[in-house]
């Protein structure tokens, strides 16, 4: 009897230690009216927002549960569309952390505990200046794309100079290679060209860590679509049903400019993409838009109201096209030339850039 009772001992023991053990944020928020708290998480790939719901009364709230991989979560405060107090975020291992301030003042709150934020709050207030910085010179630059081109290219090589900045920073954090926070910072500020550089930086022992293996997919992704690879043969018709094949045209070069309806950047391309129209008739030369809207009402009305003088292709599946992923195209305009053998000649040209290149291989 003694034996059986001491099995029974163990195998529970045994149990309690296989339990896993999840996370715990607790909210303690002075001047706080009642009010929800929206879950998001950062998941890459993920086409969910938010994933939870969890109400905040009297200033508290726990959200609890378990993460198979440490991640970024963003907690919005709102009562619905009448009252948004702000959000704050934590970078969600399974331990126990404490939210704690003023919900008036949410930008202040105070993060307390778990191993895996104290690391991702450090490496903020360490590389705040240079986060700053950049997301300034970003935001004074875009504000100038559409009516400030002087300014605009006046701030490119500032904006070059905050983002090497951000990577020199982050390649130099001292526990780089097996950290479980670096990899999200890499996949928010490393372009896909740097990610390279990235990934080989990286400890074998976090191979799995979801932000790598993004970081991953995107390089490799990218290596697909690169200068000098092979481009991908699509087949696409436009609004009267013509086909057009990218391999129809081999023996020419041909731009692919990849646009949509509701794409304010792709517009202001229009009158750079005429300019190479003219320049290049009679030349050994294509050029084709690849819409990405999902109505075809809308791609219509589009074609109809800027009457461009080249084809206007699409299938109707948007970013989910098979020309759209094989292409690589993750935000629009994207502008690709593609050389008479059927080669990925050029990409992201743009502007006067864009011009001045194809001019240069006619001779112009």
């Amino acid at each position: 009897m003694k034996m059986f009772i001491l099995l029974i001992m163990i195998l529970i023991l045994g149990l309690t230690g296989c339990q896993q053990q999840g996370f715990e944020v607790a909210f303690d928020l002075q001047n706080a009216e009642d009010c929800l708290i929206f879950v998001s998480q950062d998941v890459p790939n993920s086409k969910v927002w938010y994933t939870d719901t969890i109400p905040l009364k009297d200033g508290k709230a726990i959200f609890e549960g378990y993460v198979d991989y440490p991640r970024f979560v963003s907690f919005v405060f709102s009562q619905g569309d009448d009252k948004f107090y702000g959000s704050c975020g934590v970078f969600l291992d399974n331990e126990k952390v404490k939210v704690m301030g003023d919900l008036k003042n949410i930008k202040k709150v105070i993060v307390e505990g778990g191993k895996t934020q104290q690391e991702y709050q450090s490496i903020i207030e360490n590389g705040e200046e240079y986060f700053r910085k950049y997301a300034n010179v970003r935001y004074k630059q875009s504000l100038a794309f559409k009516n400030n081109r002087r300014l605009y290219d006046s701030l490119i090589p500032v904006v070059k100079e905050a983002y090497n900045n951000v990577l020199e920073y982050i390649l130099a954090l001292p526990n780089y290679s097996t950290s479980k926070v670096v990899p999200y910072f890499v996949k928010e500020y490393f372009s896909v060209a740097d990610i390279g550089k990235a990934l080989n930086n990286f400890d074998i022992s976090i191979a799995s860590n979801t932000y790598v293996i993004s970081c991953r997919n995107a390089w490799e992704a990218e290596n697909r679509v690169a200068r000098g690879q092979k481009a991908y043969d699509f087949s696409l018709q436009d609004l009267e049903g013509k086909t057009y094949k990218l391999s129809d045209f081999k023996g020419k070069y041909v731009l692919l400019d990849f646009s949509a309806s509701w794409c304010g950047w792709c517009k202001l391309e229009i009158p750079y993409l005429q300019k190479v129209y003219e320049n290049t008739k009679g030349e050994n030369f294509i050029m084709l838009t690849i819409n990405l809207d999902k109505d075809r009402e809308k791609w219509e009305e589009d074609v109809k109201k800027h009457d461009l003088s080249w084809a206007v292709l699409s299938d109707l599946q948007g970013f989910e096209s098979s020309v759209a992923k094989n292409y690589n195209v993750r935000g629009i305009p994207m502008i690709y030339l593609i050389n008479p053998e059927g080669i990925i000649e050029e990409k992201n040209l743009r502007r006067e850039l864009m011009i001045d290149y194809i001019n240069h291989l006619f001779n112009k």
